[in-house]
């Protein structure tokens, strides 16, 4: 949420910025002859970079699963500590609007990175489709009276927009931190899988089949304290071999699958209230690597 600053010193903030005399004011922006957007992503992410010359680069990150961000790279220290202002500014060929401000950010400085997320880098996408410039705005690093103000060119962006959002559209629901570990619970004394449990299994194998990393799936049953000991552990074997049942049903591989079920010994939470008995009555998948220091292409 953008905070909400009394007017007075919001105006003389964003006054200084914007309204400083040219002697006072650095702007880094491509032009006509040097403006570039370039374009990287497969189905786990899809990012879309920016050059900014004399200062570093923006680029535009959607990951599967995760809102879409941005974050502005300096090669130097040229913006200074204090705070920063994401804004929306028109060009001199849009005259009548104003500028708007899209969020106010701390700042530490030292050549650090800038970083805004979810509704804020989503309108900064829809300015620049429309013609504005989103601009970084704060303060030099060697002179605190000075200003900078990083902007991003619309020059040439309309074409790798469209090809930024139809990578967005075949990015995975999930990203693999989403889905390597899932636990799917069910109602006492049960073991059909509920449209819940189905829509996360069906999640489980669309990530399978596009990640080459993943090597196995452990599926492990579980009940909770109620009932003998023996008709526990064949509830968990029921509930293990019905998820089994489901992902090989979706084309998961069976030689990817270890499946086993334990009863009631390993609880999660307790036993003595329903809240812990329904957390316990569960089968965990679990997405593993042979070799734990592989990654998946999404990392």
């Amino acid at each position: 949420m953008v905070p909400v600053l009394p007017k007075a010193i919001f105006c003389l903030l964003l006054g200084g910025l914007l309204a400083a005399p040219a002697s006072a004011l650095t702007r880094y922006q491509s032009g006509i002859e040097d403006s570039e957007w370039r374009l990287s992503g497969d189905i786990f992410a899809c990012t879309l970079r920016h050059r900014i010359p004399h200062f570093g680069e923006g680029e535009f990150i959607k990951e599967a699963g995760e809102p879409m961000k941005f974050i502005l790279n300096p090669e130097n220290e040229k913006m200074g500590p204090g705070q920063v202002f994401i804004l929306a500014q028109a060009p001199s060929w849009m005259p009548g609007l104003s500028t708007e401000t899209l969020d106010v950010l701390p700042y530490p400085g030292y050549g650090l990175t800038v970083e805004v997320g979810g509704k804020v880098a989503e309108r900064m996408l829809t300015f620049l489709d429309n013609g504005r410039h989103p601009v970084v705005a704060g303060t030099a690093w060697e002179n605190n009276g000075e200003n900078v103000e990083v902007a991003l060119s619309n020059i040439n962006f309309a074409p790798a927009y469209n090809e930024f959002r139809r990578c967005m559209a075949s990015l995975l629901p999930v990203n693999y931190d989403q889905i390597a570990r899932t636990a799917a619970l069910f109602p006492s004394n049960a073991s059909d899988l509920t449209d819940r449990i189905k829509r996360r299994l069906d999640l489980v194998a669309v990530y399978v089949a596009a990640d080459p990393t993943i090597e196995y799936i452990y599926i492990d049953g579980h009940t909770d304290l109620i009932g003998s000991r023996r008709d526990n552990r064949e509830l968990s074997k029921q509930r293990a071999e019905k998820v089994t049942a489901y992902l090989l049903e979706k084309g998961v591989p069976p030689e990817m699958i270890v499946s086993r079920y334990h009863g009631e010994r390993y609880p999660v939470a307790t036993n003595n209230n329903a809240d812990g008995r329904e957390r316990n009555r569960r089968v965990t998948i679990r997405l593993e690597r042979a070799n734990p220091n592989v990654k998946s292409l999404s990392e």
